[in-house]
């Protein structure tokens, strides 16, 4: 049993609570922290926000801590976020992945694509959060919502998402704990035209991760994109180009997803076929 675990803060990721952990343990190696926490060094327990071994950590909590495992899933892991698009038995199989030691296959039933391009370079941070969290706390920590593909900017202060010095493949390899060296941003800024769209679009992906409803498939979701592309005149790929610029506009699609900026028409003209792939 652990002598003692850090209560994690709102909206702390988990790979963040077991850096805390690292610190304050005083431990020389990651290897001893991993061994202290999973009792294994060979499983990798933090896979882009979606960390496995949970229920081994939970066992040997300290006693008279409330920490639970779906506390843990639902308030401080990517899970409420790749749930979001799977059916009920993928989330189940995805629980039962993150609770138990087996992380082989997690990317793969999240459905998380190969491609880096659809998920974070670099750790991410809010200034504004780190000045908050260090007055408040008198440390500083990872954002969970701060690390989600689509979220570039806080939710909570509407600014733009700065990028750390920690690299996301460096999770994997050791616990770097967020703090005003790794934290100094990369000098990205926005207009407010631009922040506010952000601001909107991470709003929506907010609000998709609180939906508890069940995903009906592939085909399910193509039939609502189409009877409501159909309704709003939208299924021409011209048409939707233009309405997809109007509404959030270039600048902001260009910090949500760059690749689809650079050949917009390919990547619309991909979404109607999606739509009409039953029919095909």
């Amino acid at each position: 049993m652990l002598s003692f675990f850090p209560i994690p803060y709102p909206d702390e990721l988990f790979y963040s609570v077991m850096c805390r952990y690292h610190v304050r343990s005083g431990n020389r190696s990651f290897r001893q922290t991993k061994l202290d926490l999973f009792n294994t060094v060979g499983s990798k327990q933090y896979y882009l926000g979606l960390p496995n071994s949970l229920a081994t950590l939970v066992h040997q909590l300290p006693f008279g801590s409330s920490l639970t495992i779906n506390q843990l899933l639902q308030e401080h892991t990517l899970f409420p976020y790749y749930r979001t698009f799977l059916t009920n038995r993928e989330v189940k199989r995805l629980r039962e992945l993150m609770e138990g030691k087996e992380s082989k296959s997690i990317a793969q039933v999240a459905k998380i694509p190969k491609l880096r391009l659809y998920y974070p370079e670099y750790l991410r941070f809010c200034p504004q959060c780190l000045a908050e969290d260090l007055q408040q706390y008198g440390e500083t920590f990872w954002h969970r919502n701060h690390q989600i593909s689509g979220i570039r900017g806080c939710l909570t202060h509407r600014v733009g998402l700065q990028n750390s010095r920690v690299l996301v493949s460096e999770m994997g390899k050791g616990f770097i704990a967020a703090d005003e060296n790794n934290c100094v941003g990369d000098g990205v800024s926005y207009d407010e035209e631009v922040l506010q769209g952000l601001w909107e679009f991470s709003k929506v992906i907010e609000e998709k991760m609180k939906y508890k409803g069940g995903f009906k498939g592939l085909e399910g979701l193509m039939d609502e994109y189409k009877e409501s592309l159909m309704s709003l005149g939208l299924l021409e790929e011209k048409r939707l180009a233009e309405a997809m610029l109007k509404r959030y506009g270039e600048g902001v699609l260009r910090v949500i997803h760059p690749e689809m900026m650079d050949n917009l028409g390919e990547y619309v003209s991909g979404c109607l076929l999606g739509c009409d792939m039953k029919s095909a």
